[in-house]
């Protein structure tokens, strides 16, 4: 079980229901990265606490990745720290780790802070996940179905109504969010008269 940090700490789990796994964090900023990430439809695995070796002034350094997300021909490197604990220290052994063995480890190595997240962010992303839990696989046939015939934007009041499955057919559409047939404007927060982005519409439909 990883041991919390100084800052924030808090250790636990999120439990992913697209990959079938428990992605453990050390802080607060980590366990809300780790929803923000695994919520995203480009994500195709997220791995935790991956240790990295590096030399600096000749001698051998260990630095722990905090996740390294996989997407479709690449896979980023993140190092999740408090705006206030970010420093050259960190960046060098990032720069260096990133010289010496990125091409094993990463394609690309990033510093993610609270400053890269919104409350709103966060909120959506923990309600994708709950309601990727469910497991409607039924349920998100049915709506990405009718994906097919309702606008470019529609609201997910609009959804649920052409549906004619009540809560399940809200929480099969937030399940879609995250298989990218559906998409959140910027700033958006998810309730019934949220208009989201239809990518499931037939072409040129409005």
């Amino acid at each position: 079980m990883p041991q919390p940090k100084k800052r924030d700490s808090k250790v636990g789990f999120v439990t992913d229901p697209f990959r079938m796994r428990r992605v453990w964090y050390e802080s607060g900023l980590e366990e809300s990265v780790a929803y923000f990430l695994l919520a995203k439809p480009e994500t195709l695995e997220l791995r935790e606490q991956q240790k990295v070796q590096y030399f600096q002034h000749g001698l051998r350094r260990i630095h722990w990745i905090d996740f390294i997300q996989r997407q479709s021909g690449s896979r980023i490197a993140y190092a999740v720290k408090y705006q206030i604990d970010v420093d050259e220290d960190l960046r060098e052994a990032l720069r260096l780790a990133s010289e010496q063995v990125g091409d094993r480890i990463a394609d690309e190595f990033r510093i993610f802070t609270e400053k890269d997240l919104t409350f709103t962010q966060i909120e959506n992303a923990k309600d994708i996940l709950a309601c990727g839990g469910d497991y409607d696989f039924e349920g998100q046939s049915i709506v990405a179905a009718l994906l097919r015939r309702l606008p470019s934007q529609v609201s997910l009041d609009e959804i649920v109504e052409a549906s004619g499955l009540g809560n399940r057919g809200w929480r099969a559409a937030v399940t879609l969010i995250q298989k990218g047939l559906l998409v959140i404007p910027a700033n958006v927060r998810l309730g019934d008269q949220a208009i989201l982005v239809n990518h499931g519409a037939q072409h040129g439909r409005r």
